[in-house]
């Protein structure tokens, strides 16, 4: 789990500052080995990256190589991947779940592949509604953590809310008056339970940064607490009929594995689908999506995972695009290489919008237009000309 902020906090680092990206898998036979691939793996990243450093950057950058070093000789860790920002005045280690690209870097804190996992692992909100209680979960990064429960327990009824029971000859009468009391009694509990479901469920997404909710229960129970949540937060709630609250916590972990899956599956081709169907403007292709970003005029980005292209960057005013020409076309400064993947996550953070991450026959299908696309402001279409379509 990444604690709240870290992605904000990060480019404030005081630079230079390393960055390490390492798979520490100890499901791979050779990262539980005396000397770990991981470590092995660090040397040989970071020899390449001392090589074209400039000489007075050198000796910093191995001061801060030793020191990531020995962090992860002496705390061997135990997650898929980790991360690691450090320098001489900062040190942040961010343990992953998740399959990690072996990189390096040294300057400001490199995000990119950060990023991408975010956007790849959302965190999900996880409800299972019984009649007796109701447990909290929260989905992250393939792991099912427990968060609350909380039990329903029916009042015990008062002589002033069901009045005096009946007795003939001794016996508690169950039905006529009494039992109409009691059943209405017991009905409005169970809203006065599903509205308190509800409220919870709705501080949780306020709170939490939660990509979407998923409760689970009976079909009466789920759709009781969905009319008790806002209108305005019921398109990120999931119902699923499904009455599993017996369930022990790993078969509802694979349970729930196999749910995420099939509603990722389809919110994503409705995503690639509404961007390539017909109402909204939208820019389509790596180069033109690139330049609508840079000029501030997409509001939303979709890309296909792992999708990739070499760039040039420009030194001075980092204006992004394909061209092999080595001078920028906008200032006439020099330019470096930079890849799509590499420099992406940090424009879409830069023009503060949101990075949608497609695979599947979603990512098959956005990739017939170029791998990548975006919804564009409210602007008109003679302003783009032949490029801007509309979907």
């Amino acid at each position: 789990m990444l604690r709240p902020g870290l992605i904000e906090s990060l480019p404030e680092l005081s630079k230079p500052v390393l960055t390490v990206y390492l798979d520490t898998n100890r499901e791979r036979t050779d990262n539980r080995a005396l000397e770990p691939a991981y470590l092995t793996s660090l040397g040989s990243h970071a020899k390449l990256t001392e090589e074209g450093l400039l000489p007075e950057d050198r000796e910093p950058f191995k001061e801060q190589v030793e020191r990531a070093e020995g962090y992860l000789r002496s705390h061997p860790p135990k997650s898929k991947g980790i991360a690691i920002f450090t320098g001489r005045e900062s040190w942040e280690f961010v343990p992953l779940e998740a399959i990690v690209e072996d990189e390096v870097h040294w300057g400001a804190p490199d995000l990119a592949q950060l990023i991408w996992l975010l956007e790849e692992h959302k965190p999900y909100g996880v409800v299972i509604v019984g009649r007796k209680r109701a447990r909290f979960f929260l989905y992250s990064w393939g792991e099912l953590l427990p968060v609350r429960d909380k039990k329903f327990l029916l009042e015990p009824s008062r002589k002033k809310e069901m009045g005096h029971v009946a007795r003939t000859l001794g016996v508690r009468m169950s039905h006529g008056t009494n039992r109409d009391l009691f059943e209405h009694h017991r009905y409005a509990e169970f809203l006065h339970y599903y509205r308190q479901i509800a409220q919870e469920i709705e501080r949780w997404c306020d709170a939490g940064h939660l990509h979407t909710v998923f409760i689970l229960g009976t079909a009466a129970v789920t759709t009781a607490i969905q009319q008790e949540i806002p209108a305005a937060l019921r398109e990120n709630i999931t119902c699923i009929q499904e009455d599993i609250a017996w369930l022990s916590k790993a078969k509802l972990q694979r349970h729930l594995e196999l749910i995420v899956a099939k509603h990722e599956s389809q919110r994503e081709m409705a995503v690639v689908d509404k961007l390539l169907g017909g109402e909204q403007a939208v820019v389509t292709g790596i180069d033109e999506t690139l330049v609508r970003l840079q000029q501030g005029r997409i509001r939303s980005l979709v890309v296909v995972k792992g999708l990739d292209a070499s760039l040039k960057c420009c030194n001075e005013c980092l204006w992004v695009d394909r061209s092999a020409d080595p001078v920028c076309p906008a200032c006439g400064r020099e330019r470096h290489s930079v890849s799509l993947r590499e420099i992406l996550p940090e424009l879409a953070r830069r023009q503060k919008i949101s990075m949608e991450v497609v695979s599947g026959g979603a990512g098959r299908k956005l990739e017939q237009v170029g791998g990548m696309g975006g919804w564009l402001r409210e602007l008109e279409r003679k302003d783009y000309g032949e490029h801007l379509t509309f979907a």
